[in-house]
């Protein structure tokens, strides 16, 4: 995107990217208000699959807020470097955002204020959204009961059920870096990281 910004700077409002890669049009919904330009067309897929996405008509459908956080959610429940929640699609993770619209607040904090995140300030709001994405009607707001629930009362195997506390949380920080501390600082040329070791990754002893 820092390329896209700058041919805006260049003077050309009108803009089309071609790529094969979701997370792009993930970044560009993200970002598009920021670049300035009048338009942005991505050029996505290939061969019968091939179509032109337009940005700007997605980020004003979306709203400021959405738009602007939508990669923690992308990040959150799958992408290229995090895992999804098992059985479930972008299109089941998204109609269960728009459901429990309340969970937005997590996703912004994620965004905007990564390094203040704990347990306490995004859990509950995360929790509760994973229960609804794995069934629409139970009412407990905790990943460890609702896995009691569906593994002993409702028979799901151990692959259908949400991750323990624990393994949620350190699944929800990697979503923090790779949202809220890279993608959010795509239109810097020099973007500073911290070490993703603080976010739930884990370094070898060859320091990889």
């Amino acid at each position: 995107m820092i390329h896209v910004a700058d041919a805006v700077r260049d003077g050309f409002k009108k803009i089309n990217i071609k790529t094969v890669d979701t997370d792009v049009i993930v970044i560009a919904i993200s970002v598009f208000k920021n670049t300035e330009a009048d338009e942005i067309w991505i050029a996505f897929a290939t061969g019968k699959h091939f179509r032109y996405i337009p940005i700007h008509d997605i980020a004003q459908s979306l709203g400021p807020l959405q738009s602007r956080i939508i990669p923690t959610f992308h990040a959150f429940t799958g992408c290229d470097t995090l895992s999804s929640f098992a059985g479930r699609g972008k299109k089941t993770a998204w109609d269960t955002w728009n459901a429990f619209l309340e969970v937005s607040a997590a996703f912004r904090q994620m965004t905007d204020q990564p390094s203040t995140i704990s347990r306490d300030s995004i859990l509950p709001l995360l929790e509760r959204y994973v229960v609804l994405l794995y069934h629409r009607t139970i009412e407990s707001n905790s990943v460890n009961e609702a896995r009691e629930v569906f593994f002993a009362h409702k028979g799901r195997s151990i692959e259908s059920v949400p991750p323990t506390r624990e393994a949620f949380y350190q699944h929800a920080k990697r979503s923090v870096y790779q949202a809220g501390l890279i993608l959010i600082q795509c239109l810097l040329l020099q973007p500073v990281l911290p070490s993703p070791d603080l976010y739930g990754w884990k370094k070898e002893d060859n320091g990889k």
